[in-house]
C-alpha cells in the first residue's frame, strides 16, 4: 500500500468513497498498486470521455433547440400580427373604395341633374370652373338675396298697411250701417 499526503481537498481518482471515509482528510491511501493501463482500460476511459462529450453536446444542442423554438414562436406571433394587420388594411381599403365609389356615384348623379337644369336654362355655367368664379357668383347672388329681403320687408309693410286700411274701412262701414239704422 502507498500512502499519499495531500494538502488540498481534491480527491484522487484512484480512491473509492469508502476508502476516503476511512482515512483522515489530509492522508489518503491508494488501495491499488500502480500498474500500467491495459488496452481495455484505455478504451473504456476514451469511451467514457467521448460519451461525456456527446452528453455535453446534446445538452448544448437541446439548449440551442429551446432558444430556436422560442425564436420560432416569436416569429409566428409576429407573422400572425402581420396577417391581422394586412387583413385590417385590406378591409379598410375596401371600405374606403366603397365610400369613394358611393361619392363618385353621387357626384355623377348631381352632374346629371345639373346638366338637365342647364338644358332648361340658357345660362353659361361653364364659366364657373374655378372656386374664384363660383365665389364671385355667390357674392352676386348674396347681393340679390339682400335686395330681395329688403323688398320683402317693404312689401310686408305695405301689405300690413293695406290690411289695416281695409280693416279700418270695414269698421267704418259697419259703424255707418249701425248708426243709420
Amino acid at each position: 500500500m502507498l500512502m499519499r499526503v495531500e494538502d488540498g481537498h481534491a480527491r484522487p481518482k484512484l480512491l473509492s468513497k469508502a476508502a476516503v471515509e476511512k482515512t483522515a482528510p489530509d492522508i489518503r491511501l491508494d488501495l491499488a498498486a500502480s500498474v500500467p493501463l491495459i488496452a481495455r482500460d484505455s478504451f473504456v476511459a476514451e469511451t467514457s470521455n467521448r460519451i461525456e462529450q456527446l452528453n455535453a453536446t446534446v445538452r448544448l444542442m437541446s439548449r440551442d433547440l429551446g432558444n430556436i423554438a422560442c425564436r420560432v414562436a416569436d416569429l409566428e406571433a409576429i407573422a400572425d400580427q402581420e396577417r391581422r394587420l394586412q387583413s385590417f388594411q385590406k378591409g379598410d381599403r375596401r371600405s374606403k373604395d366603397a365610400k369613394l365609389d358611393e361619392l363618385l356615384r353621387g357626384c355623377r348623379d348631381l352632374k346629371a341633374r345639373l346638366d338637365r337644369i342647364e338644358g332648361r336654362t340658357a345660362g353659361d355655367f361653364h364659366a364657373y370652373n374655378s372656386f374664384e368664379a363660383v365665389s364671385r357668383k355667390l357674392g352676386e347672388l348674396d347681393g340679390f338675396r339682400d335686395e330681395a329681403k329688403g323688398l320683402e320687408r317693404t312689401l310686408k309693410l305695405k301689405a300690413w298697411l293695406l290690411c289695416a286700411a281695409v280693416s279700418a274701412s270695414a269698421v267704418i262701414l259697419v259703424m255707418a250701417t249701425a248708426l243709420s239704422t
